[in-house]
């Protein structure tokens, strides 16, 4: 289903972009029940879309040229998140060799992403990132070009989310009815349980259905002749937010409302009205976590949750002072979490990601990518609010830009844009609202020169992760194995996830490895690379439920020191765990018993 979708999305797009655009914003919401995890329907949908687009030759990219204004921010976030994600990569390839480590980096990216994930957080963080910008980029181009898109992005919108509340609507009555239609199983809903059919993360799919009813919003309110139709969508669209449970959806909403009454207004904000708007919501986020009482212990209530959320905050400022400049890395926020958490979150979740998307980008990205993050958005939101005032007539830009700037609100309190099939239509939708503004704006001399700063410190960044390649002498630890297990048999063993790394030490010899595959049924044989140094040197395929046995000779290199040692699999499954006080899934692919370096010297 989701190849024939894909191809769909390709032949619409070279046909006519803005279908292609239209389609994938409607089918991306729904990419997790396309395909179950670890596939990754809604980039696959992404990445046909700019496939298709580019292929489109014998057009222009964008006949009415790109705003510049726009452009280099976004270039300059994109190159923030590739040189996060490549420091990373040559920092951590300590025991490659200079003359491999070009292979070394393009081995990283696997070639099934799309259908097993990347094991690495950061790969598949650079990965989705960069299909999101994919998608923003072609959403200027192809609203640029075909002013029409923006109605039809609109309505494709609102009628996805509005088919995936009806669902969501359908299934909880169906739940319903099984319980034999009692008022404990609705009850539950009122006490703080939440569903969404479409995502696994309620609050991203609030998000979206923020984005989706400040759109229908807009054309019901500014658009009288098709008002029931629009009011009919709001209230399908109801129950599912109410379902969803997020408290930022309806903050959201509101907020949509009020910019599209002030659009109505033709108000025309200063930057002093915009500093003192942010600085309002800055202090009202502070109070609010200065206020709240930390005893609070009301599940679901709105009290405990801005408690949970400012010690999240108190979480992503500790990260940040840890890497101010350049952060942490791309993809590494939930994975280091524990290390900053105050101790009632480290009981709670264990590992989680900011509940702040801006903070999440100045932890990972340190204050150069997380500025640019913040160019980006802000360049787009007043570009945006100019074109709207200018076109007081344009009833789809004013729709659009008041959903966008909802959606917007919502990521300072949560993180909808780490779930692809939630950040896909927003990267439409927020490149159509970019697409208004003024190709020919250019931009002031200050932001110029900032923009070559963050390129100069950007380079600086994979400088100094070179350096630090360089001078590695210390074996770094394993990494891609679980604790040790003992078998029903007595057999003790380690499970390891798809991608393992160890080190041994130069020299010749026999890497000596033990493993079997798991006693239950795979689609498909279980095959096991292994790479030293780089350069794959094995590849054994593992039978099931039998412990085996082989060695992998290894030549001595003549370099002092070590050598890494990486082993991939081609599948990957899932078990069920514990991660604080809820539920979790670990990856798990070989049964290894033994993984033995013997050198011949």
């Amino acid at each position: 289903m989701c190849k024939a979708l894909a191809i769909v999305i390709v032949a619409a797009t070279v046909w006519q972009p803005r279908w292609g655009l239209v389609l994938t914003t409607a089918l991306a919401p729904a990419g997790a029940l396309l395909a179950a995890a670890p596939a990754r329907a809604a980039e696959l949908f992404a990445w046909s879309l700019v496939a298709g687009w580019l292929l489109s030759v014998w057009r222009p990219l964008s006949q009415a040229g790109w705003p510049r204004s726009v452009m280099v921010p976004l270039g300059l976030y994109a190159g923030a998140l590739v040189a996060s994600w490549l420091a990373l990569t040559v920092s951590g390839a300590a025991g490659i060799p200079p003359s491999a480590l070009s292979q070394f980096i393009i081995q990283t990216i696997p070639r099934d992403h799309l259908i097993l994930s990347s094991p690495e957080a950061e790969t598949w963080t650079l990965l989705y990132s960069l299909a999101g910008i994919g998608v923003f980029i072609a959403g200027v181009g192809i609203a640029r070009s075909d002013p029409r898109t923006i109605r039809w992005l609109g309505w494709g919108i609102v009628s996805s989310m509005a088919v995936l509340a009806a669902a969501t609507f359908v299934g909880v009555a169906r739940q319903w009815a099984e319980a034999g239609y009692g008022a404990a199983f609705l009850g539950r809903y009122v006490r703080g349980e939440r569903f969404s059919l479409p995502l696994a993360d309620v609050n991203a799919a609030g998000s979206l259905y923020a984005l989706a009813a400040v759109i229908a919003l807009g054309y019901a309110w500014l658009q009288p002749v098709r008002r029931f139709v629009w009011l009919s969508v709001l209230v399908i669209l109801a129950p599912a937010i109410w379902f969803s449970g997020s408290r930022s959806t309806y903050l959201a909403i509101a907020a949509g409302a009020g910019v599209l009454a002030t659009v109505r207004q033709h108000w025309q904000p200063t930057r002093r009205h915009v500093v003192l708007a942010a600085s309002l919501f800055l202090a009202a986020t502070l109070a609010a976590g200065i206020l709240v009482d930390p005893q609070s212990e009301d599940k679901g209530s709105a009290e405990r949750s801005v408690n949970l959320r400012s010690q999240f905050l108190v979480t992503s400022a500790r990260m940040f002072a840890s890497a101010p400049v350049f952060g942490v890395g791309v993809g590494r926020y939930w994975g280091r979490s524990a290390e900053f958490m105050t101790p009632e979150l480290r009981d709670l979740y264990s590992n989680e990601n900011a509940h702040n998307y801006f903070a999440q980008q100045f932890a990972e990205l340190g204050l150069v990518g997380g500025a640019l993050f913040v160019w980006l958005v802000a360049i787009v939101l007043w570009r945006g609010w100019r074109a709207v005032l200018q076109s007081p007539d344009d009833i789809a830009l004013q729709a659009l830009f008041a959903g966008t700037a909802a959606y917007v609100l919502t990521c300072a309190t949560g993180h909808p844009l780490l779930v692809p099939e939630a950040a896909l239509p927003f990267w439409a939708a927020f490149g159509a609202v970019a697409a208004a503004s003024s190709s020919g704006a250019a931009m002031s001399k200050p932001l110029r020169i900032l923009g070559i700063a963050a390129g100069v410190l950007l380079a600086v960044g994979i400088g100094r992760a070179a350096v630090a390649y360089a001078r590695a002498t210390d074996m770094p630890p394993e990494q891609g194995f679980h604790q040790f297990e003992t078998t029903r048999d007595g057999t003790q063993f380690r499970w390891m996830t798809r991608h393992a790394v160890m080190y041994i030490q130069d020299g010749p010899g026999f890497l000596q490895l033990r493993v079997r595959a798991p006693g239950w049924p795979t689609p498909h044989p279980l095959v096991l690379e292994t790479s030293i140094g780089g350069q794959l040197v094995d590849t054994h395929e593992v039978p099931p439920d039998e412990s085996t046995t082989w060695d992998i000779p290894a030549r001595d290199t003549g370099r002092a020191g070590f050598r890494r040692v990486d082993f991939r699999v081609n599948q990957e499954w899932f078990e069920d765990v514990r991660l604080g006080q809820r539920p979790a899934r670990r990856p798990v692919s070989v049964m290894v018993e033994r993984i033995e370096w013997m050198p011949l010297r």
